[in-house]
């Protein structure tokens, strides 16, 4: 199962890759989108560089997991 970028189309392998994209990417559009699902991207960063792996970085693979899913 591959997942597409909600904001640019990318399509990634995982959605851990698809989260890596999108807090890498840090334009308006992708912390917008991020924003309007009821997370920080700010505070996903920081917890990105404090601990790997972190919970807010789970719950928003978890989150573009059910949203962005497709067969390609």
């Amino acid at each position: 199962m591959s997942y597409q970028c909600p904001v640019c189309n990318r399509v990634s392998s995982s959605t851990h890759d698809l989260v890596r994209h999108m807090l890498g990417r840090g334009d308006r559009d992708h912390r917008e989108w991020i924003t309007s699902k009821g997370f920080s991207y700010s505070k996903m960063v920081v917890e990105q560089a404090m601990s790997f792996g972190g919970e807010e970085y789970k719950r928003f693979a978890d989150a573009l997991e059910e949203e962005c899913g497709m067969k390609v």
